[in-house]
């Protein structure tokens, strides 16, 4: 069965590759905190002041899990995923940024994604993301513990596949949060470029699903009405 639109796979499912079959893991990575309900994508190490997307969502804690395809023995993270609601997908759309004044619809297009210059992209909040960049201010270069965490798990998590991080602030930095906040890597496909984030809306225009596509498999995000399964 060869797929041509995303769709939620299940863990060990398979896809037809040209000449080889793709096995498909599915890895559940931790719940994403979002206090202020704002919801930012970034290189952590590149661009902590990253906008925000102009979605609404509610303040709280969201699943997130990784698709991760095994192609001749090499695991890459092909999708992030964070579950928003319960319904099925019936359209995608691209994640919207704030409009900025005086730009073309080119341009508009060409910044609703983010670019990777780490090898690694990230969920976050804004709050989130306000705190690590007083932290980044306050914290000598040698003392960063949020970059030792974040390597350091990555790493670990790579000897066995793909990896991924997940850094609470209070925990791990001792940055005095009880909200929870958090931040949560992972590879970003084959590495360094510009990625995409989609949202998916059910039947009553609800975001139940946002995903980040890393480029890894060619499967669409077409914005009509679609099953939960596109096959040809």
């Amino acid at each position: 069965m060869h797929f041509r639109a995303f769709r939620e796979f299940e863990d060990g499912e398979i896809i037809d590759g040209i000449g080889y079959d793709i096995i498909v893991h599915r890895r559940s990575i931790g719940e994403l905190v979002l206090p202020s309900g704002q919801l930012i994508t970034c290189d952590p190490l590149l661009a902590l002041d990253s906008e925000p997307f102009d979605i609404d969502l509610d303040a709280g804690r969201y699943p997130v899990h990784l698709i991760i395809p095994e192609m001749r023995d090499e695991r890459l993270v092909a999708y992030a995923v964070i579950t928003t609601g319960h319904g099925d997908v019936r359209r995608w759309e691209v994640a919207p940024l704030p409009p900025q004044e005086e730009s073309s619809l080119l341009q508009l297009q060409e910044e609703n994604g983010y670019s990777v210059d780490n090898g690694i992209g990230a969920f976050l909040d804004k709050d989130t993301a306000s705190a690590l960049l007083n932290y980044h201010q306050l914290v000598m270069p040698e003392d960063n513990d949020f970059e030792r965490h974040l390597w350091g798990r990555i790493h670990r998590r790579r000897n066995r596949g793909a990896g991924w991080a997940v850094i609470d602030l209070r925990r791990d930095l001792q940055l005095p949060f009880g909200d929870g906040r958090n931040l949560l890597a992972f590879d970003a496909g084959v590495g360094n470029g510009y990625y995409t984030t989609y949202l998916g809306f059910d039947g009553d225009d609800n975001i139940v699903s946002i995903v980040t596509d890393f480029e890894v498999l060619d499967l669409r995000f077409p914005s009509f009405p679609i099953g939960s399964r596109t096959a040809e």
